[in-house]
């Protein structure tokens, strides 16, 4: 039969009669009984294993805006309140950025807005700034740049004059058909050529009603 220990009562050693009794020690047996077995202490725990380094504090904002974004934004603002005199050396200065497609694409987008506002001037006026800018691309100008020069330099004849070469009007780049049927002042023949030989539907399509709103527009006028 399994007997229970009542909690809270210490483990006694019982000595071997053999050896812990002495007969003139009557009293060892006694004194081994009230002597507690002592368990072994516990190794200590090991001490944990390092962590990693706690990381940066998530950032939690809107993410900040690339410096070449900022720097095309800037460059627009400047290259829209520049002096006329001054255009050029700023033209020139833009394009050293060390972002050479950035520069580009602010240069372009200013030629854009500077070609729709010019483009029905005056010869004179229109030719000092189309040679300055010219001149400010280099003498090794970036293709597209000096394409686009180009393109509104014949936009700003075409619109000022009734000479047109239909067969450079055909060969024309998409944007440039697609500009001409946006333009006020194009001929009434040069829209009837892209409405029949525009590169794509959209051109002919546009070049179709910008050709019949002319047209309605001339009668009115009589």
């Amino acid at each position: 039969m399994r007997t229970h220990r009542p909690t809270g009562t210490a483990l006694t050693t019982v000595p071997d009669a053999g050896h812990d009794l002495h007969p003139d020690n009557p009293t060892a047996l006694d004194e081994a009984t009230r002597t507690p077995i002592r368990r072994p202490e516990p190794d200590p725990e090991p001490d944990p294993e390092p962590g990693p380094e706690p990381g940066p504090e998530p950032h939690s904002g809107p993410d900040p805006e690339p410096a070449e974004h900022a720097r095309y934004a800037e460059y627009l603002r400047a290259l829209a309140d520049v002096p006329p005199a001054e255009e050029p050396a700023l033209i020139r200065r833009i394009l050293t950025d060390p972002d050479p497609q950035m520069a580009g694409a602010a240069v372009i987008r200013h030629m854009d807005r500077r070609g729709e506002a010019l483009h029905a001037s005056p010869s004179a006026t229109w030719h000092e700034w189309a040679d300055g800018v010219r001149e400010a691309l280099g003498p090794t100008p970036r293709p597209f740049l000096l394409t686009r020069l180009h393109e509104w330099t014949y936009i700003h004849t075409l619109t000022t004059s009734d000479h047109w070469d239909p067969a450079h009007l055909s060969t024309a780049s998409d944007w440039l058909q697609r500009r001409l049927t946006q333009t006020p002042g194009i001929p009434a023949a040069a829209l009837a050529h892209l409405a029949e030989h525009g590169r794509t539907r959209r051109v002919r399509g546009a070049a179709g009603r910008g050709r019949l709103t002319g047209t309605l527009s001339s009668h009115l006028l009589q």
